[in-house]
């Protein structure tokens, strides 16, 4: 038989995770009603990946805002600069939020007119038009 098909990627929806979640559990219910609801098999060397930061969740392995403003002003000075940050990142508004806590002036350079992975920072033909 000729295989047809290479690597097949699925994201499976689950619910939400917090802190004491059993995640084997919570990952293993939503393959298996997944498959059932798309109509597909698993078979032997599938492999699953789970985000470290649903791990993270289910073990309450996180840091906090104010986490961070601490770490900040325990190690470093008054000022400090964020060089090129990767703004698209869901994480980072609040990571600046505990950096902007911890320190007294914060420079925050940016890559133009786009971050580091190439996410423009506003939109390109505003910018032209605006010159």
């Amino acid at each position: 038989m000729t295989r047809t098909v290479g690597t097949i990627v699925r994201g499976i929806r689950a619910p939400m995770i917090t802190e004491g979640d059993d995640i084997v559990e919570i990952v293993v219910n939503a393959l298996l009603e997944s498959s059932k609801s798309e109509e597909y098999k698993f078979s032997d060397r599938d492999v699953v990946g789970v985000t470290e930061s649903v791990v993270a969740r289910s073990q309450g392995n996180y840091v906090s805002v104010d986490d961070v403003a601490n770490e900040v002003s325990d190690n470093f000075g008054g000022m400090l600069g964020v060089v090129f940050p990767i703004l698209s990142r869901n994480r980072f508004s609040l990571i600046l939020k505990g950096i902007a806590r911890g320190s007294k002036y914060v420079h925050l350079l940016l890559s133009y007119p786009g971050d580091e992975v190439g996410n423009p920072l506003m939109d390109i033909d505003t910018m032209g038009e605006l010159g």
